[in-house]
């Protein structure tokens, strides 16, 4: 029988990460995405991590293919204004970890989305890593946006030094097995 594991922030990751991934696109919403709307439309493949980035861009008329969110922002309980004309995965993951059921509904979606369906995944816990993952499983050219907090959005556009970093990241989290 396999033992269920996940991914844990440590704390010299957590400071790595205040640096962003992609490329930050700093204002005042909705400043960041009438800057970006031209990448954002045109992108082949649009990923949104959290509620607001996903709000955000669904105010601008774009749909992505794949969203990710919580229900919350800044650790607060928020109620996005997300159209849901979208397969729906619900997945667990608690705040500061990247669980293998989040790992899993990420690549489920990325299969769903190939066959050109839109897929939002609701999270149960915490969204705040699934950039990670997202970049590691999206198609070289996809556009995985998230929330820089206080700062603005960030762009990362999938390549395969992208998909390194990422990669990266993951392998500098601890790996936590049930039952540890």
């Amino acid at each position: 029988m396999s033992r269920e594991f996940y991914f844990k922030l440590t704390e010299e990751l957590r400071k790595e990460l205040k640096n962003p991934i992609g490329r930050l696109i700093k204002g005042e919403m909705p400043q960041p995405y009438l800057i970006s709307r031209k990448e954002l439309e045109n992108a082949s493949c649009l990923v949104t991590v959290g509620d607001v980035v996903t709000e955000n861009v669904l105010r601008l008329g774009i749909e992505p293919s794949i969203a990710i969110y919580d229900h919350k922002t800044k650790r607060r309980e928020y109620e996005p204004d997300i159209e849901l004309g979208a397969i729906v995965l619900t997945t667990k993951n608690p705040p500061g970890t990247i669980t293998k059921a989040l790992l899993n509904a990420i690549k489920k979606s990325f299969e769903l989305a190939k066959r050109g369906r839109r897929v939002y995944i609701k999270v149960n816990g915490e969204e705040d890593l699934a950039a990670i993952p997202a970049v590691l499983y999206a198609p070289e050219g996809a556009l995985v946006v998230y929330g820089q907090p206080n700062e603005g959005i960030v762009l990362i556009k999938v390549t395969p030094e992208c998909k390194r970093r990422c990669a990266q990241l993951l392998r500098k989290m601890e790996v936590v097995y049930d039952g540890d």
